[in-house]
């Protein structure tokens, strides 16, 4: 959906953006209950060195309360250092929904990037450590258990669950290689093209 711009007149680019910005919408969203379940359940205060001064960093900088959450809308003590780190995931998660949903409807958004994800490293990492310190802190079982599934799930999904397969007629393709090579001025890629055919490659 959104992709098949080979013949399609209806699939413009436009259409091709809004299906992205949909798809990363919808993922938002399904993340964002899952995150809340991770912070229900993740809820001990033993935790790596390398957990501890990211979630003492995170509450240092972090909002006052969030009005606009159903749940853990309080700000999180910092002796839940799971529940901070998962919390932070939680408000960019919110905030790429939000940047989405208004990019989806106005056009613009008045959510600056940098406090949304953009790729899904950024996503993965923090949920990584969590991983990583509960494992080292003798709780497998739990890391084993719904961080585990979820982390499965992120890494397979990304940040929009799909991915996109644009198809695009090839004259679009040469028309723009020739536009990008006159412009910079190291010729046509008609002529290499035809060199190419003529030379059998």
């Amino acid at each position: 959906m959104g992709g098949d711009r080979d013949g399609n007149p209806r699939v413009t680019p436009e259409v091709t953006r809004d299906v992205c910005l949909l798809a990363r919408m919808m993922a938002s969203n399904l993340y964002y209950s899952q995150i809340e379940d991770l912070m229900f359940e993740l809820s001990m205060w033993r935790c790596s060195d390398e957990l501890r001064v990211r979630a003492e960093e995170l509450h240092r900088s972090s909002r006052r309360d969030a009005k606009h959450y159903i749940e853990f809308w309080k700000k999180v003590p910092p002796n839940e250092p799971y529940r901070v780190i998962l919390g932070d995931v939680r408000d960019k998660l919110y905030q790429t929904r939000e940047r989405s949903r208004q990019m989806l409807s106005h056009g613009i958004s008045e959510i600056p990037e940098e406090e949304t994800f953009t790729n899904i490293d950024q996503f993965l990492e923090p949920l990584e450590l969590c991983y990583r310190s509960l494992c080292s802190c003798g709780d497998r079982p739990i890391a084993d258990g719904s961080l585990l599934d979820f982390l499965r799930q992120v890494s397979t999904f990304g940040l929009s669950l799909v991915r996109l397969d644009i198809r695009q007629e090839s004259d679009r393709h040469t028309d723009v290689l020739d536009a990008i090579t006159k412009h910079l001025e190291i010729g046509s890629t008609e002529i290499g093209l035809k060199n190419k055919s003529r030379n059998g490659y």
